[in-house]
């Protein structure tokens, strides 16, 4: 009978133990974040941080609770980036170039005319040197970053009046992100314009700018581009590609135990996967959608094209002497187109991206 009881005693211990051992995660306590975002709630971009939540919820078996806000429900687009870094919220979904006034080198993190594809963004990432220049950035302010979708070469110039060429932009007031975009704008005789993107299509209605670029078709569409414009021009020499990402308050991340930081960072790059084919695929339906509604497409021309990058380049080499961020990170990016064009001249027309027609004389390009 004492051997029994000693046998039940055993089996019972071992059962508690098994308890205490595979629910503990689900035992431990509930931690509640807030994600602000920049992107309004009718954005197709939006979506990206919403499914981002909802899966580091499922991941986390619900020990990770992220409440997202849109812009402006929590607090306004502009102020995204210092809320993150103090702490006031924790996480946020951004484009980088948004915070380019706090430095120019986050012009260089969002998209950046005549450089990387959408492919070209994850190569140098992941394998280029690239995380590396984020989190150097991001860092500087108290965040770690994620890049979390790259949308593919944008519309370039959706119009109320056709414009066909470079000097057809003289005079026009466009709407466009990126100070390396706005220096070619105002060498074509343009003005560049920055507009919140949930005024954009306000104020092309209103005749208040002539043009506008944002995003690809199907971004563009979300945000009513196809009732208030009837031209575009391309391509997108200003945004060959565009990068969205997560920027997360140093503090909260180093709060979090290590499974729910593996949790975040293996649902960021499943999140990145599908968001960043999502904005590709998506061109497909949204084209046929700006085409249904009439509107005509023109292109700039290859001498165009040709005299945009020289102009990119001008900007780029003044920018670089100014400021050593700047240098630091740019030369990573042509460092990355530099070295991987001999893969990409393999590949032939089989591969992705471009090589540019010629490099800015940048002093430290191997």
């Amino acid at each position: 009978m004492k051997k029994m009881y000693g046998i039940i005693v055993g089996i019972v211990i071992a059962v508690f133990m098994n308890i205490a051992i595979f629910s503990a995660p689900s035992m431990a306590e509930t931690i509640k974040w807030r994600m602000v975002t920049t992107w309004p709630s009718y954005s197709a971009i939006n979506q990206e941080p919403v499914r981002l939540a909802k899966s580091i919820y499922e991941l986390s078996g619900g020990r990770l609770q992220i409440t997202v806000y849109a812009a402006g429900e929590l607090v306004p687009a502009q102020e995204v980036f210092d809320t993150v870094s103090r702490g006031a919220a924790e996480m946020g979904s951004d484009y980088a170039g948004y915070w380019a006034g706090k430095n120019s080198a986050f012009d260089l993190l969002g998209s950046y005319p005549m450089t990387l594809s959408q492919y070209d963004v994850i190569n140098w990432y992941i394998h280029g040197g690239g995380r590396e220049m984020y989190n150097y950035m991001y860092g500087k302010y108290n965040m770690i970053y994620f890049i979390d979708g790259i949308s593919p070469a944008a519309s370039c110039i959706r119009s109320r009046m056709p414009i066909r060429s470079l000097a057809d932009l003289k005079g026009k007031r466009i709407r466009l992100t990126g100070k390396a975009a706005s220096y070619v704008l105002q060498k074509a005789g343009a003005i560049p314009v920055s507009i919140a993107p949930a005024e954009i299509a306000q104020q092309l209605a209103a005749g208040t700018i002539d043009g506008a670029a944002y995003n690809t078709p199907s971004i563009d569409w979300s945000i009513g581009l196809g009732e208030v414009t009837k031209y575009n021009i391309g391509p997108a020499w200003n945004q060959p590609s565009s990068t969205g990402g997560i920027m997360i308050n140093k503090d909260a991340w180093s709060a979090l135990p290590p499974d729910l930081k593996k949790i975040i960072e293996v649902a960021i790059s499943e999140n990145n996967l599908v968001m960043t084919s999502l904005a590709e695929w998506d061109s497909v339906e949204h084209i046929n959608k700006f085409k249904a509604k009439g509107t005509q497409v023109f292109t700039f021309s290859a001498n165009d094209l040709r005299q945009i990058e020289q102009w990119v380049w001008e900007y780029i080499i003044e920018e670089a002497k100014k400021n050593p961020d700047y240098n630091k990170v740019v030369t990573s990016m042509f460092q990355y187109l530099k070295d991987f064009s001999v893969a990409r001249n393999y590949e032939g027309p089989f591969g992705q991206g471009r090589n540019p027609m010629t490099l800015p004389n940048l002093p430290d390009l191997k």
